[in-house]
């Protein structure tokens, strides 16, 4: 059964990420997104075709800046649908093929250190030094501390689902936070949460014991 979803890489990520111009980090979570996400993955098909399609029909010579808007002026072309073969689970876990290979990395074996009453966190290495990635996990019906963000953060949820103030998140959705975005994830009650993130920088507590621990917080690309 297709499963629709409500959050989104947008399309601007997506026509990065099919060209090969997004960054490690980044093309981490969306390739976790379309593992769930058939619509997203036709998208994705489809700017692979046109993106095809160009450079077959361009030299090296012709190629100039204005190649960015004929790719957009042709995905919105009507285009016949094409149905994509299912993505497979692998693992136990279900979670996408990449993510089994980062956490299965001989070198850097994930360990789950406890942050709170109610969340764990595994760093994942993924050879880049921008966003720091890593696997959190919301027990069920468990809240995180309010905070706010000094850098974008991009999660896609693999197991169970999380709310906050502005909606609901299930598994494949893909969320984007950025410095201002305030907010408090809640687990579940049904069951636990674990979900991929990208971080850019630190996280900010807004609570008073913010002011004690925010100097402290750091993360480490790897």
């Amino acid at each position: 059964m297709t499963k629709f979803l409500n959050h989104h890489p947008s399309r601007e990520m997506l026509v990065e990420f099919s060209a090969g111009t997004l960054d490690t980090a980044t093309s981490i979570c969306v390739s976790a997104h379309l593992h769930f996400c058939k619509c997203c993955r036709d998208e994705v098909a489809r700017l692979n075709e046109v993106g095809a399609q160009l450079m077959a029909d361009s030299s090296p010579e012709t190629i100039d800046d204005g190649l960015f808007d004929k790719v957009m002026a042709k995905i919105d072309e009507p285009q016949p649908k094409v149905e994509a073969d299912p993505v497979k689970k692998i693992g136990v876990s279900g979670f996408p093929a990449h993510v089994n290979t980062l956490i299965q990395n001989a070198n850097k074996t994930p360990v789950w250190k406890r942050l709170s009453k109610s969340m764990e966190e595994a760093k994942l290495y993924t050879g880049q030094n921008q966003f720091e990635v890593a696997l959190h996990k919301i027990c069920a019906g468990g809240a995180t501390p309010k905070h706010d963000h000094c850098g974008l953060e991009y999660t896609v949820v693999l197991k169970g689902s999380f709310s906050d103030e502005k909606s609901v998140y299930t598994e494949g959705d893909f969320i984007v936070r950025e410095p201002g975005d305030i907010h408090q994830p809640m687990g579940a009650k049904n069951g636990e949460c674990i979900c991929l993130s990208a971080q850019e920088a630190p996280i900010r507590l807004t609570s008073l014991i913010g002011v004690f621990l925010n100097p402290w917080l750091r993360i480490n690309p790897s």
